[in-house]
C-alpha cells in the first residue's frame, strides 16, 4: 500500500505543521450536540426545497392566482421555478379555473400564464393623476387604470377620442388598436358592449400613430405594399379575440367587484356582532391590526370571516384591544390637562390686567391652589370647561389665590427690602410707601441681566418686575423654565440714586405716594449734565434707563418753555424698532440725526462751520470723575471730524456705537428733520 506522500506526488516537500498555517475552526453547541446540518440554521427557509409536486399541492390549495404571483416574486428560484418553468403551467391555470368569483377567462395565446394573472390582478398608476392605485383596469383592451376618485373618472374623457364618425360603422373590419369595450368602463350609465357598442372611443396618443397607419394602408394612389398590407390585415384578423377577451374580463370584474362588496358587508356585520358579544368597541376592532389584516385578507380573498379563523388570534386582537383603550384614555387625560393648564394661563392674565402683582406663570403654577387646580395628566380630571368659569366667577378661588399670592410675596418683600437697606421694615403711618413700592425701588437680575420688553426703555426692573421676571431659556434642547429665586436679584444702584437726586432736585421725597406722577409731569425737561458735550433731555423713564450709561449722573430740570430746538419725542426709538412692515419703512428713510453731534448751546447751527463742521461747545458742568473726562475729550475729537448729515437708522445706530460708544439705542440719542408718521 503507497504512502499518503506517495499517492499524492510530493515526496520531496518538506513536511511543514499544519497547526502553525491553518486558523482553528470554531465549533458551535450545535456542532458539539450533533444537531443535524439544517437545525443550525434557524433563518433557513426550506419552502423552495419543496419537490414540484408538493409545491403545486400547497399553491393549488390556495384557489387565488393573485397568491401564487405573490409566493413567485419572494425570491429569484420560486420565480424561476413557476414563472419560467413551463412544467408549472398547470398550476396557474388550475387555480385560474377553480379562482373566484368564477374562473377567470382563457388568455389570448400573447399571454403567457403568469403574465396573464399578472395583467389581471397587478395594480398601477391612475392614468390621470397618476398616483399609484390597486384597482383593476378600467378598460382592459386599451389599458387605461383608474383610481377611485370620481373627478379622474370625469376627466378620462379628456385623454379620449371620438373617431366613430370616421369608420361609418365599418370599425371592426378595419381598424387593429384596440379601443375601450363600452363607455360603461368609466360611469355606471347602460351602454353595450363590443361589438354591439357602436362607439369608437380611442386614447388621443394612439390614435395620432394610428392615423398615419391607416392613411397609408387605406391609401388608393399609391397602393400599400404587401410588407404592410399583409401586417395591418393579420392585426385586424386578431383583433376579435383581444375584445372579446377584453369583454370576458369586464363582465368577470363587476362580478368581482359584486361579490367583493357582499362578503365585505358580512364581515363588518359579523365583526359588530362580535364587538357586542365580547362588550368591544366595534371600531376598534375594525382598525385593529390583527383583526383589520384578517379582514382585508379574507375580503381580498372573496372569503367570510369564521369563527375558526379568528380564535388563534383572539389574544392578541384583545391584548391590542385593552393598547388601544390605554391610548385614547391618555388622549383625553392629555387634552383635559392641556384645557386646564389653558384655564389657569387665562385666569393669571385676567390677574395681570388688572395689576395685581403676580409671579411668573411657571412660578404662578406651583402655588398650592393652582396646583390643585391645574392637577396632573394621571390624575383626576375635573370638568374643563367648568374650571374656567368657576375660576372666573368663584369668590373662595380667588380668596385663595389672594392667600397664596400673600404667602409667596411675603419671603421675597422681606429679601428685597433688605437689599434696599430696608431690614424688617415697618411704620404705623398709612401715607408712608413701603421701600418697594417707592420709585428707588429699582433692581436687575444677576442671572441672565435682561428685562421684559415693557421694561426695555428702563432697563431696570420695579418690585413688580421682579416677581413677574422669567430668565430665557439657552438651551434650545431643554426648555424648561428657570425657577425663580430672589437671591438672583441685586439693587441697580445707577438708576436708584439717579431717581433719588432727581427727587431731591424736585423737593420731595421716595416716601410720597404722589412722587411718581410728580416726576412723570416734568415731561421732557430733564437735561443730563453728565453728557456735557451734548445738549440730552429726556423724560423720567428715558432717565432711569440713561442713568445705566454714567457711574454717577448728575442731571438738571429745566424751565419751562427752555430746551434744545430739536423736539424730544418720546417712545420713537422703540416704535422704529419694531419687527412691523411700517417701521421698516421708518427705518429706511434719510431722516434722523444724532443729537450727541449737536453742541451743548443747544443749536443745530450753532457749531457749524463754514466747512461743514462740528465745533465743540463748552462744557455746562465738570465731571468728576478723570477718567469720564478723558473719555468725553477723545469723543470731542471725532466730533470734530464729523459731519453733521441725515441718515438712516441703521446708520444712526452704526454711527452712535463707533463714534460715542453707545450699543442701546435711546430716544434721547437723536431726534427727526420730520415728525415720524
Amino acid at each position: 500500500m503507497p504512502s499518503e506522500s506517495t499517492a499524492t506526488g510530493h515526496d520531496s516537500l518538506p513536511k511543514v505543521p499544519t497547526h502553525l498555517l491553518t486558523k482553528k475552526c470554531r465549533t458551535s453547541v450545535r456542532e458539539l450536540q450533533g444537531l443535524p446540518e439544517s437545525e443550525s440554521a434557524p433563518g433557513q427557509c426550506l419552502f423552495p426545497t419543496l419537490p414540484l409536486e408538493l409545491l403545486a399541492e400547497i399553491l393549488i390549495q390556495t384557489n387565488s392566482p393573485r397568491d401564487i404571483l405573490s409566493v413567485a416574486r419572494t425570491s429569484k428560484f420560486l420565480c424561476s421555478t413557476l414563472v419560467c418553468n413551463p412544467a408549472a403551467d398547470f398550476i396557474w391555470r388550475t387555480v385560474r379555473k377553480n379562482c373566484l368569483p368564477h374562473a377567470l377567462p382563457d388568455p389570448t395565446p400573447n399571454f403567457s400564464e403568469a403574465a396573464y394573472v399578472a395583467f389581471v390582478y397587478d395594480g398601477g398608476s391612475c392614468d390621470v393623476c397618476k398616483r399609484d392605485t390597486k384597482e383593476f383596469y378600467a378598460s382592459f383592451a386599451t389599458r387605461i387604470r383608474l383610481c377611485r376618485n370620481t373627478r379622474c373618472k370625469k376627466d378620462i374623457r379628456k385623454y379620449l377620442i371620438d373617431v366613430t364618425t370616421i369608420f361609418k360603422g365599418h370599425a371592426r373590419d378595419e381598424i387593429w388598436i384596440p379601443y375601450v369595450e363600452s363607455s360603461h368602463c368609466f360611469d355606471l350609465s347602460p351602454d353595450k358592449e363590443w361589438p354591439e357598442n357602436p362607439t369608437v372611443l380611442m386614447r388621443k396618443s394612439e390614435w395620432e400613430r394610428f392615423r398615419a397607419d391607416y392613411a397609408a394602408f387605406s391609401a388608393l394612389s399609391p397602393p400599400p405594399s404587401d410588407g404592410l398590407r399583409k401586417a395591418c390585415t393579420d392585426q385586424i384578423a386578431k383583433f376579435p379575440k383581444v375584445m372579446e377577451l377584453a369583454v370576458a374580463l369586464q363582465k368577470w370584474k363587476r362580478i368581482y367587484v359584486t361579490m367583493h362588496y357582499t362578503v365585505k358587508t358580512k364581515n363588518e356585520t359579523w365583526a359588530k356582532a362580535l364587538a357586542a358579544q365580547e362588550g368591544w368597541n366595534e371600531h376598534d376592532l375594525l382598525n385593529s391590526q390583527f383583526y383589520g389584516s384578517l379582514a382585508r385578507h379574507n375580503n381580498y380573498l372573496l372569503e367570510e370571516v369564521t369563527l375558526r379563523d379568528f380564535l388563534p388570534i383572539r389574544p392578541l386582537v384583545e391584548a391590542q384591544l385593552l393598547k388601544m383603550q390605554i391610548h385614547r384614555q391618555n388622549q383625553e387625560n392629555e387634552a383635559s390637562y392641556r384645557q386646564r393648564r389653558n384655564d389657569v394661563e387665562q385666569y393669571y392674565n385676567r390677574l395681570r390686567s388688572t395689576g395685581t402683582i403676580v409671579p411668573s406663570l411657571h412660578e404662578f403654577r406651583k402655588l398650592s391652589v393652582m396646583t390643585t387646580m391645574q392637577g396632573s395628566v394621571t390624575g383626576s380630571r375635573p370638568n374643563s370647561s367648568g374650571l374656567a368659569k368657576d375660576m372666573k366667577n368663584s369668590a373662595l378661588v380667588a380668596e385663595l389665590v389672594a392667600a397664596d399670592l400673600k404667602t409667596w410675596m411675603a419671603s421675597a418683600r422681606e429679601k428685597l427690602s433688605e437689599l434696599l437697606g430696608f431690614p424688617k421694615w415697618r411704620s404705623a403711618s398709612k401715607t408712608k410707601l413701603h421701600p418697594l413700592d417707592r420709585i428707588t425701588a429699582r433692581f436687575k437680575c444677576q442671572g441672565c441681566g435682561k428685562v421684559a420688553k415693557r421694561y426695555e426703555k428702563e432697563r431696570c426692573l420695579d418690585f413688580a418686575g421682579v416677581c413677574a421676571h422669567e430668565c430665557p431659556i439657552d438651551d434650545k434642547k431643554n426648555k424648561k423654565p428657570v425657577d425663580w429665586n430672589v437671591d438672583r436679584f441685586a439693587k441697580d444702584e445707577k438708576a436708584s440714586h439717579a431717581v433719588a437726586r432727581l427727587l431731591t432736585l424736585v423737593g420731595i421725597t421716595d416716601e410720597d405716594a404722589n412722587a411718581h406722577d410728580t416726576v412723570k409731569m416734568l415731561g421732557a425737561r430733564i437735561q443730563c449734565l453728565s453728557c456735557n458735550h451734548a445738549f440730552i433731555i429726556m423724560d423720567f423713564p428715558t432717565l432711569i434707563g440713561h442713568s445705566h450709561r454714567h457711574d454717577n449722573m448728575q442731571m438738571a430740570i429745566l424751565p419751562k418753555g427752555e430746551g434744545p430746538e430739536c423736539v424730544f419725542e418720546a417712545g420713537l426709538s422703540a416704535k422704529i424698532m419694531n419687527m412691523g412692515p411700517k417701521s421698516q419703512k421708518l427705518r429706511s428713510e434719510m431722516n434722523y440725526q444724532c443729537r450727541h453731534c449737536v453742541p451743548a448751546s443747544g443749536s443745530v447751527d450753532a457749531g457749524i462751520d463754514g466747512e461743514g463742521r462740528v465745533s465743540t461747545g463748552e462744557s455746562i458742568a465738570e465731571d468728576s470723575h478723570t477718567e469720564s473726562r478723558t473719555a468725553d475729550q477723545k469723543r470731542r475729537q471725532r466730533n470734530k471730524k464729523s459731519k453733521l448729515r441725515s441718515m438712516d437708522f441703521n446708520a444712526l445706530r452704526s454711527h452712535l456705537k463707533e463714534l460715542h460708544g453707545i450699543e442701546m439705542v435711546g430716544d434721547e440719542d437723536f431726534f427727526t428733520q420730520t415728525p415720524a408718521k
